[in-house]
């Protein structure tokens, strides 16, 4: 089990939307991921981000950067 730190780590060093959809699959306990106010489903948080836009950006959690990440992803994305 990773530490509070190594999860920050692990989406902060994601390049993709992919990368960071394992990422979220990866630190799924039982298959969840504790957000700040509620539980989500690892596998289908990662399907939202690996599809992810604006306008999907709130079921992405903020927790340990996972919706951060996702946007700054698509925003150094659509300059390229």
């Amino acid at each position: 089990m990773k530490s509070e730190l190594e999860k920050y780590d692990a989406v902060n060093s994601c390049e993709t939307l992919e990368e960071l959809a394992n990422v979220i699959r990866d630190m799924g306990v039982d298959g969840m991921i504790q957000g700040r106010t509620k539980v989500f489903k690892a596998e289908e948080m990662a399907l939202y981000c690996e599809n992810f836009d604006l306008e999907l950006h709130n079921l992405l959690t903020r927790e340990y950067g996972i919706r951060q990440q996702a946007m700054y992803i698509l925003f150094y994305k659509n300059l390229g």
